[in-house]
């Protein structure tokens, strides 16, 4: 391997200094010229979820939650076991921020007797417009900090309804957005910043291939574990991490436990965060220490309860990115076609 294809990054970087709010900006100048699904990105799972309340109306992105006269009958007591196991973080868009968060998972679904388009995860959460401006204020603060926003999932909305939901993107953040970028060969931080670039949009739907600032779906896999155990969740961590990712594409590691309704049957007096996430985020925070970011290394990592031991997961993911050494585009470049 030609020496060149190597760059030194500074190692000083204090691990419990939590400067999280300007990560990107504070990344060692040489990692500003790595393609961006290169860098270790922190990132949370039904990322908007403390906007839920016990109170919350029940959303429709559970057909068999939504439709159920049981559920609707003993709706004070179900929605407040709803909420134990729908809630999956603490921390509100702005705390996220400020924590180091730059990918967000959103579902959104719209509310019939009002029309508007809501967060939901189980419940009904706050408005998308609101989450929108949040994340306006704290761009135009931290010029040099660049979100994604993966809208995941989007219920109950016809043609009109997505047209409203880009409308508010265009309105409120269009001048940050970037546009879809096939190569990502020179998709780095310092290429954005030039062009003023902040805010890169998945969309998981049809409708994304009319809009050319709507990055489709198949630009960042995004597998499912889809599993209680914690044993398994690592095992297919790991299986991610070791397998070859298709050149040139994001990659989103979830880090995610998920219940299914026998297992919230046996554990009713229990909640999400007790009963599985504190501990899976323990072995999350021990399966990072020997990882690396790279081409064939982590891209994003999302969680529930980002806030878990003073955020001590997404300090852990910017971390990996002052590991040394870090490749160049040089041998970026060579990635694409050999496995390194």
């Amino acid at each position: 391997m030609d020496s060149n294809d190597l760059v030194e990054v500074d190692l000083q970087f204090d691990k419990n200094k939590k400067c999280l709010d300007r990560w990107m900006e504070n990344l060692p100048e040489e990692a500003h010229s790595l393609p961006l699904h290169c860098l270790a990105i922190p990132g949370s799972h039904d990322s908007l979820s403390s906007s839920l309340t016990p109170h919350s109306d029940i959303a429709p992105d559970d057909p068999e939650l939504y439709n159920s006269l049981f559920i609707r009958a003993t709706s004070c007591l179900s929605k407040r076991i709803i909420y134990n196991w729908s809630c999956t973080q603490a921390y509100d868009c702005k705390q996220q921020l400020e924590a180091g968060i730059r990918y967000f998972d959103l579902r959104v679904a719209k509310r019939p007797d009002d029309g508007l388009l809501y967060i939901v995860h189980g419940l009904y959460g706050t408005d998308t417009k609101n989450v929108l401006e949040t994340m306006l204020e704290f761009l135009e603060t931290h010029p040099k900090e660049v979100i994604l926003l993966d809208f995941q999932h989007l219920y109950e909305m016809n043609h009109f309804d997505h047209h409203k939901l880009l409308h508010q993107l265009m309105d409120v953040l269009g001048h940050m957005m970037c546009p879809y970028v096939a190569d990502l060969t020179e998709f780095t931080l310092s290429w954005l910043w030039k062009r003023g670039f902040q805010v890169i949009v998945f969309y998981r739907d049809p409708v994304a291939q009319y809009h050319p600032f709507l990055w489709p779906a198949e630009s960042i896999p995004n597998p499912w574990p889809n599993t209680r155990s914690i044993k398994n969740l690592l095992a297919f961590l790991t299986g991610g991490y070791e397998k070859r990712r298709e050149a040139g594409k994001f990659f989103v590691s979830q880090s995610v436990l998920t219940p299914n309704l026998l297992y919230i049957m046996r554990n009713l007096l229990g909640n999400l965060r007790s009963v599985l996430v504190n501990e899976s985020n323990r072995q999350l925070l021990k399966w990072l220490e020997d990882k690396h970011p790279g081409p064939h290394g982590l891209n994003i990592i999302i969680c529930d309860f980002i806030d878990y031991n003073d955020c001590a997961i997404p300090q852990s993911i910017v971390n990996l990115n002052h590991k040394s050494p870090i490749m160049s585009n040089n041998q970026l470049r060579k990635s694409r076609y050999e496995v390194i």
